[in-house]
């Protein structure tokens, strides 16, 4: 059943049971796969590594009949699994056609294809099945900014100003996924959430962009993310009082990189090759410290990582609180927690 944007939005905020795939397609890639992280953070869960299965669209070529077993696979945890599809083409048909035809499964489907071709069959057999929900993404045009950059803002309890969006959306390139990076980091500063929203203005932008520096966040964010305990320790000393939400921004802005690149991983690719293509470049003496951390983090423990570094901010701003010896704790624990898992 082919949907619309709106009707896509809401599947992404609630999925109904009764679907069991979705087929995200078209020349916005970008959009496409911010919808299926849309999908993926229904079911996110940082105490079940396996919440999301996430298959390489080649191993379907070779083995069409792992896509129908992911669905029907039951989690040791008792709940459902989403199954996650990147960069899907005409190839995945057989296995779409597997799974639809077998047996249902318990578990739902998200496919990300690319701009599938007029007369596609995969599309054909998607579009006729009740059970599945697909949706075309097309190149952002700049009138599309303001729509766009309100819809992910409002996901993260924020507000465009006059102005804001189109400089936002610009400057992103019209890159939903870049968007989304920008106002999640954009809240954090201003401590905006969807049920204490804010309103953004250009101003708070240009702070935004201005508010870390690239030398002390490689330092600091990788130590942290590293698991250089002794490092990390010896480091918070030569930074004088009052820094510790400063610091916090600094590690943070290192794992919604990590959580960027990780995106790819999951996709199928190498943290190595990520990391030598990444957008903006990594400069080449982090290649390997950067790769390292994306084996040791994976994607529900870099959301758990940023939910604490954002509650830590905030516990920090309550009069009466302990202060900096918060952000000290955080740091040294999740310095710790990479520690034990490499």
């Amino acid at each position: 059943m082919k949907v619309d944007r709106p009707a896509i939005v809401a599947a992404a905020a609630k999925l109904d049971p009764k679907i069991r795939l979705v087929l995200l397609y078209g020349a916005d890639d970008s959009a496409s796969r911010d919808l299926a992280d849309r999908f993926a953070r229904q079911f996110d869960d940082a105490g079940n590594p396996l919440s999301v299965d996430v298959i390489p669209a080649n191993e379907l070529t070779k083995d069409p009949a792992r896509l129908a077993a992911a669905a029907a696979n039951v989690s040791m945890f008792g709940d459902r699994t989403l199954v996650r599809v990147d960069g899907a083409d005409e190839d995945a048909l057989a296995a779409v056609a597997a799974l639809l035809d077998g047996a249902p499964g318990g578990n739902p489907v998200i496919v990300v294809a690319g701009n599938l071709k007029k007369g596609s069959k995969l599309l054909a057999r998607v579009e006729t099945d009740p059970a599945c929900l697909a949706h075309v993404s097309y190149p952002p045009q700049a009138r599309d900014a303001a729509a766009a950059v309100e819809e992910i803002a409002r996901d993260v309890g924020l507000t465009p100003a006059r102005g804001a969006a189109r400089a936002l959306f610009e400057a992103c390139g019209g890159d939903r996924l870049v968007l989304r990076r920008e106002l999640e980091k954009l809240a954090l500063y201003l401590d905006a959430t969807p049920a204490a929203p804010l309103s953004f203005d250009l101003g708070d932008l240009a702070a935004i962009g201005a508010d870390f520096n690239d030398a002390d966040f490689l330092a600091i964010g990788g130590l942290v993310s590293n698991g250089n305990v002794a490092a990390v320790d010896v480091a918070l000393t030569h930074f004088g009082s009052g820094t510790g939400i400063a610091i916090l921004r600094q590690v943070a802005r290192r794992f919604w990189q990590l959580l960027d690149l990780r995106a790819a991983v999951d996709g199928g690719a190498s943290p190595e090759s990520i990391v030598k293509s990444a957008r903006p470049p990594i400069h080449y003496t982090q290649y390997d410290a950067t790769a390292a951390a994306l084996v040791t983090w994976r994607t529900p423990m870099i959301r758990s990582a940023l939910a604490r570094l954002l509650a830590t901010e905030r516990a920090i701003k309550r009069s009466g609180g302990a202060g900096d010896v918060l952000a000290t704790q955080l740091l040294l624990g999740l310095a710790t927690q990479a520690r034990g898992r490499r």
